[in-house]
């Protein structure tokens, strides 16, 4: 059913594959579109969606600006530029729409109904101007604790005017938003809604209130409605990995089972074509919406339609994106796909003018990405790894709990090194003069990195364990005092892992937070579970002797069976120095700088058409 055609509102859709509205950060300043942002919706037609959805548009600025790239409608200015987005994705045969939205605001019961009156004539003069700029349509965000979803919500809406108090009249705004734009518009102009089907708070809209209010949806006019969440936690949205894959579809669902008629749209965490086409088929959608999933890899469609699921590059929920867009106010990035915010040009492989015979030291993420980036262009890459599988650090990274989405980066590249007949020498421990007898034209270092032991008295005890050999079962603890030294990400899930083994386990951490690089959302997350599992940690505290029972630390001493060193690493760089004065030589992923998938991952897509 994935391929199928299905109509929403007036439009025939080519398959049931949409792109919903995510947030890039790539619109100028003053809200003005730009050819990066123009490439980043034309590459998502490109791939195969039917149709892709403009992120949150800011239709009344300033009072109704988020964020200082915000790209704005709310003035005839933007029309042309607008103009170009649309063009470009039906280029691709693709059905242009754009989100249109209103922050939340501090108390809706405050506002005035003439304010509640010009703030729907703002949404309507927004669809105009979408509707002169050649797009197909609008999608009002209900949703996601803004202003209609605060309007919605019994939570938020304790108003006693005609816009308060009972569903109906909590639904006057939306219905007034939808009476505005079909007014200026034209009946047939193309409306849908990402509804909150549920809010997570108390006393807010429940799910039985969700179904009622999308049948009043349908009654008002809106065209298809995207089963979402309301008010609550933002990681009910933008969810850390370890959510399961789909979890969000049952809001779909039940709108489905409810009785709604109109095409109802799921949403969240959808990675596989196979989990797709199980909720077409078993009913609980009539569509899917790929977000993150076309962020990290926009030809999903087109590999699924054609049978080449396996080339996917499935979203593993890395939250790189999150991190970049919610976090630092940068530019969107994403940690698989070193392209997206780029234009065309960076994403074009030009193929190699001269074929060059290349070695890969290392089949870790970044020297994996480098050879398949360096094979596609034309060039003989060999990879030469030290231990008898690929993958490196990734596979101790998937041993977490709530970590095995990773295994499909290992997946894709598994197969994508056998497709491309990219030759890998297993058990190969790099010599100098093992390369000097291959006489390669190109050297690319990718070696990754070793353990940190710092000079602490006692590190070389018996009761001493890295905690890569924790994570790849070389020790199996249970039913032991452990104590991890290092309170980073790795330190920290190891913690979480031994925890899960029935394990008493303290981290001690010199900072005064764990874990302060991780994307906010995340972090919560990971604090959460590990109070959950009962993992104490003492922080601002400096490791200064580790004995037979006992950690003594700055500002405690703590007992203990284990001690697990998880003080991060150090880039393993040896054969930098020597192969650079000979050869055409890149030093890439954690043995040029310990990082995280997304350096791997970019510094490999680099080299590899740098080569």
């Amino acid at each position: 059913m994935l391929f199928s055609t299905i109509k929403i509102g007036n439009l025939k859709l080519k398959n049931r594959i949409i792109f919903p509205p995510i947030s890039t950060n790539l619109a100028n300043t003053d809200g003005s579109i730009n050819e990066s942002l123009i490439y980043h919706y034309a590459r998502r037609a490109k791939g195969g969606a039917s149709l892709v959805t403009m992120e949150n548009m800011c239709i009344s600025c300033p009072d109704g600006k988020s964020g200082i790239t915000e790209p704005r409608i709310d003035d005839d200015i933007f029309i042309p530029g607008l103009s170009r987005i649309s063009y470009s994705v039906h280029s691709y045969g693709s059905a242009a729409f754009m989100e249109l939205t209103y922050p939340k605001v501090e108390n809706v019961n405050s506002l005035s109904e003439k304010e509640i009156n010009d703030i729907a004539e703002k949404f309507a003069q927004a669809a105009l101007r979408a509707k002169i700029a050649h797009f197909d349509g609008v999608e009002i965000e209900a949703a996601h604790g803004l202003l209609v979803n605060q309007m919605l919500s019994p939570y938020t809406n304790r108003r006693t005017d005609i816009f308060g108090g009972n569903l109906q009249n909590r639904l006057r705004f939306a219905g007034l938003i939808m009476d505005k734009i079909k007014s200026l518009c034209g009946s047939n102009f193309n409306v849908m809604a990402r509804l909150p089907v549920m809010d997570f708070v108390d006393n807010g809209i429940t799910i039985d209130d969700g179904v009622q209010i999308a049948k009043l949806f349908e009654k008002m006019g809106y065209a298809a409605i995207h089963g979402d969440v309301g008010l609550g936690n933002k990681e009910k949205r933008l969810e850390p990995m370890q959510y399961p894959e789909g979890w969000r579809v049952y809001l779909a669902e039940v709108l489905k089972n409810g009785g709604i008629r109109l095409p109802v749209i799921a949403v969240g965490m959808i990675r596989n074509p196979g989990f797709a086409e199980e909720i077409l088929e078993s009913g609980k959608a009539d569509i899917v919406a790929l977000g993150r999933t076309l962020i990290t890899d926009p030809d999903w469609p087109i590999k699924a339609e054609s049978g080449r699921e396996r080339e996917i590059k499935r979203c593993v929920g890395c939250s790189e994106c999150i991190k970049a867009r919610h976090d630092e106010g940068t530019a969107i990035r994403c940690g698989l796909n070193p392209t997206v915010g780029k234009l065309e040009s960076d994403e074009i492989l030009v193929m190699a003018q001269k074929k060059k015979k290349i070695i890969v030291i290392g089949a870790g993420i970044a020297g994996m990405e480098a050879a398949i980036v360096a094979s596609m262009r034309g060039h003989d890459v060999e990879i030469w790894e030290k231990e008898n599988f690929i993958g490196g650090a990734l596979n101790i990274a998937v041993v977490p709990p709530g970590k095995e989405k990773l295994k499909w980066l290992i997946e894709y590249y598994d197969f994508m090194i056998k497709k491309l007949g990219i030759r890998i020498k297993f058990n190969q421990e790099t010599t100098k003069a093992d390369i000097e007898s291959s006489n390669p034209d190109a050297i690319i270092i990718a070696t990754g990195a070793r353990c940190l032991i710092p000079d602490i008295k006692g590190i070389k005890n018996d009761n001493v364990i890295h905690s890569r050999n924790i994570l790849n079962g070389k020790m199996n603890l249970s039913g032991k005092k452990v104590v991890v030294g290092g309170g980073g990400l790795v330190g920290c899930e190891t913690a979480l892992y031994l925890s899960s083994q029935e394990n008493d386990v303290t981290i001690v951490e010199m900072l005064p937070m764990l874990c302060p690089d991780m994307e906010t959302l995340s972090r919560n997350y990971l604090l959460r579970e590990l109070e959950n599992h009962k993992v104490k940690y003492v922080l601002n505290s400096t490791i200064t002797e580790i004995r037979e029972k006992s950690v003594v630390a700055s500002n405690a001493e703590i007992s203990m069976d284990y001690f697990v060193i998880s003080f991060g690493g150090i880039p393993v760089d040896s054969l930098y120095a020597y192969f650079n004065k000979r050869y055409e030589t890149y030093l890439i992923g954690d043995s040029f700088r310990v990082g995280k998938i997304v350096d791997a991952i970019s510094q490999g897509y680099a080299a590899g058409k740098a080569v």
